[in-house]
Formats: structure tokens, C-alpha cells, sequence
């Protein structure tokens, strides 16, 4: 510890920091009517294009069997839709719509507003500093898992 109280000390600030975000998106996403599994099924179809569902299942790390929820919930907002894969009839590619492809840009936006919003006490030097800070303690702890 760095001679300061608990409530004072690095782990802590972390901790209640990263409370503080979940809460701030857990919020931002429920506004829009998403949930973080939502979303992210929604952002990996985006970035990836059209995938079978079990495919899907293993990038989103949800079973599955889990992911049929998640899907038709998607579905019934006109986000994705389910269409026979060409290539093999039997298996069924998940792609977004129009809609939902809208949705994930205008919600990027809107998340970077956001960002900005919450880090405004911050210059960009210390922006700066502040995450690569941050992913050099992510990275060793991850990769040293």
C-alpha cells in the first residue's frame, strides 16, 4: 500500500471505479433496452458479418443452448435475423438488419459521448497516460494468468 487509508489506496480507487463504469453502462445499455449479452452479440456481428449460431455462441462465450434467448430477443426487435446458410441448408447463419446495424453505429456514438462526458476532468495527455496505464496492467495480469 502506498501509506494512504484503504479508502485512499490504488486497489480500492480501481474497484469503485470500475463499479462506478459497470453501473454507468449496465445503464447506458437498459436505456436503449439491451442487455451486455445483447450488445455484444450485436457488436460481433458487426464487426464479423453473418456467423452460424454456434459460432456466434463460442466468440460471445455464452453456451450454446443460452444463446437462442438472447437471439430471439434480438430477433423480435428486428436487430438480427436467422436466414438458412447457403453453403449448408441444415445449419442457420445470424446476421443483423438494417436496423440493427444502425443501431450498433448510432450506439458506438453515443457511447464515445458518453466516454467523453465521464473522463471530461481529464486532459488528453492524461487520457493518454491513464489507459495505456491501465491495458499494461490488464495485459500482464491476463497474459500472466
Amino acid at each position: 500500500m502506498d501509506g494512504l487509508g484503504y479508502e485512499q489506496g490504488t486497489g480500492f480507487l480501481l474497484a469503485r471505479m470500475g463499479s462506478l463504469t459497470a453501473r454507468s453502462w449496465t445503464a447506458f445499455l437498459a436505456a436503449h433496452d439491451l442487455t451486455q449479452g445483447q450488445y455484444t452479440v450485436l457488436v460481433t456481428l458487426n464487426e464479423r458479418g453473418p456467423l452460424g449460431q454456434r459460432r456466434l455462441a463460442e466468440l460471445v462465450a455464452v453456451d450454446a443452448r443460452n444463446i437462442v434467448a438472447v437471439l430471439d430477443s434480438l430477433a423480435q426487435k428486428e436487430l438480427i435475423e436467422r436466414r438458412p446458410d447457403e453453403t449448408d441448408r441444415r445449419r442457420r447463419l445470424v446476421a443483423l438488419t438494417d436496423k440493427g446495424t444502425a443501431l450498433v453505429r448510432d450506439l458506438a456514438d453515443k457511447a464515445a459521448q458518453e466516454q467523453e462526458e465521464f473522463l471530461k476532468p481529464l486532459g488528453r495527455n492524461e487520457r493518454a497516460a491513464l489507459n495505456r496505464l491501465l491495458r499494461r496492467l490488464y495485459e500482464t495480469h491476463v497474459e500472466g494468468s
